[in-house]
């Protein structure tokens, strides 16, 4: 192609043959058609790599590379953004689905909102295996505050599945941060950091389907952290306290950077003051439901 597209599509593949063409198909039926698509296949053993081909052979906006081993996905999400040209960028996985309107909306939505904002995300869809809808899912990210720190507190009340950083990022922006880490939840990281950085914009529409299937790492990842690791390229051993790793790490990230001190240690504070107010909230909500269970036991056992 003459010239950098505005926005970068990174695709980061491992055995990825089952919705892989679903999930490239959409991209090519986006309405708004000034993209590049970057796949790197981390060395799958399925028919991932023929089926890109076949793509790359019929539209030039495909860039492919392969890794010569599986160096685990957080490299292999690195590494697309490496490799982005676009001003815009944006990760997609290869089990979910983009409906057309999805890049001209968010990008839409970024130019309305100029520099402070970071970010765009439609809202989410969830989906099963066979591409049957499930539900509404609310990531409730949209953080438009002027203070870093009160962003940066709405993550970490707010974030769960998270699918904000399948939206549209600046790419400069995405550059500053440490993308996706290899340990378990990582995204989390990844958006408390780009929150401090600048405003993240959820545009109220339903664009986004996200498939919710066994083999997915990311549902493994919820589930059995231990076997997660694979998707890091690492052993499978024990794995100790990943949550409390994510909140260190997360703590150290905010830390860290070039913006004002300040603007670091208020973040830093605010995720993790945000953080355990959230765990407390929990906390007395189930403790208030197991008393009202108990009271409505009791008060059964005294009518019979």
């Amino acid at each position: 192609m003459d010239g950098a597209p505005r926005v970068s599509l990174g695709v980061p593949l491992y055995n990825a043959e089952r919705y892989l063409e679903s999930c490239l198909d959409a991209l090519l039926a986006q309405d708004y058609q000034d993209f590049e698509i970057i796949v790197s296949d981390n060395a799958s053993t399925d028919r991932t790599w023929e089926i890109c081909q076949r793509y790359a052979a019929v539209d030039p906006r495909f860039r492919l590379f392969r890794n010569p081993r599986n160096f685990g996905g957080h490299v292999n999400y690195a590494r697309v953004a490496e490799l982005a040209r676009g001003e815009l960028f944006k990760w997609v996985a290869y089990d979910d689905v983009c409906l057309p309107t999805f890049l001209s909306t968010c990008v839409e939505a970024l130019d309305a909102a100029g520099s402070q904002a970071v970010l765009a995300y439609p809202r989410t869809v969830l989906i099963d295996e066979a591409g049957t809808v499930i539900g509404p899912y609310a990531d409730r990210l949209n953080l438009r505050d002027h203070r870093p720190w009160r962003r940066v507190a709405g993550v970490a009340l707010n974030i769960n599945l998270c699918h904000a950083h399948f939206g549209v990022f600046r790419l400069s922006a995405l550059r500053r941060t440490g993308m996706i880490r290899p340990f378990l939840s990582s995204d989390y990281t990844l958006v408390a950091e780009v929150a401090r950085l600048g405003e993240i914009h959820e545009v109220d529409r339903p664009l986004f389907l996200r498939r919710m299937h066994g083999a997915s790492s990311r549902q493994a990842k919820d589930a059995t952290p231990a076997s997660a690791l694979s998707w890091y390229a690492q052993d499978s051993g024990k794995v100790r306290a990943p949550r409390q790793r994510m909140l260190l790490e997360t703590f150290r990230t905010l830390l860290s950077g070039d913006d004002p001190f300040g603007t670091r240690i208020s973040s830093a504070c605010a995720f993790l003051g945000a953080w355990w107010a959230r765990r407390v909230r929990v906390f007395l909500g189930r403790w208030r439901r197991r008393l009202s269970r108990r009271s409505r036991t009791s008060t059964a056992k005294g009518n019979a």
